[in-house]
């Protein structure tokens, strides 16, 4: 079998997303998976750091990140309670860590607008998040009948 594009050169694996095989030149490794050069220009490597940066800011959002959309969701709605937060922080990017070095198969490898967005947003979705906890928080406190000093 040789290179779709370099027809004399010997292929050294096969394209994960379109099936053709590719020689050493024209070899892309995302997530340790091969890709084509043209198949992997909207590709990005999942990075512990980001995945960790997002679950920071907003619970949930490096499962997200890193396709763990159900468990992306249970961290987001009890992250509140701090511990799940924390768990999630450090799960995200340890599994982050994982697909990168391909010990682990991604459910779904980023798109580069997606993390673009996901970089830009992430304040204004932690303001949200925040927000929305203060809110929730505030509410059930004067439902009890406290006031905000913590006086009946």
């Amino acid at each position: 079998m040789t290179c779709y594009l370099h027809p004399h050169t010997p292929a050294v694996a096969q394209c994960t997303e379109c099936q053709r095989p590719v020689c050493e030149v024209c070899l892309v490794r995302v997530n340790a998976q091969p890709y084509c050069e043209h198949c992997a220009v909207n590709r990005h490597t999942q990075s512990p750091f980001w995945a960790g940066v997002f679950s920071l800011f907003v619970p949930g959002l490096g499962q997200f990140y890193n396709g763990d959309w159900l468990k992306g969701v249970l961290i987001l709605l009890t992250g509140w309670l701090i511990l799940p937060w924390v768990y999630g922080i450090i799960d995200a990017a340890l599994t982050a860590q994982a697909i990168a070095q391909g010990e682990r198969t991604a459910t779904t490898i980023p798109q580069g607008y997606i993390i673009l967005a996901l970089k830009i947003g992430v304040l204004g979705l932690s303001c949200l998040y925040i927000g929305l906890v203060w809110s929730l928080i505030s509410f059930g406190l004067a439902m009890a009948g406290i006031n905000e000093l913590g006086n009946p």
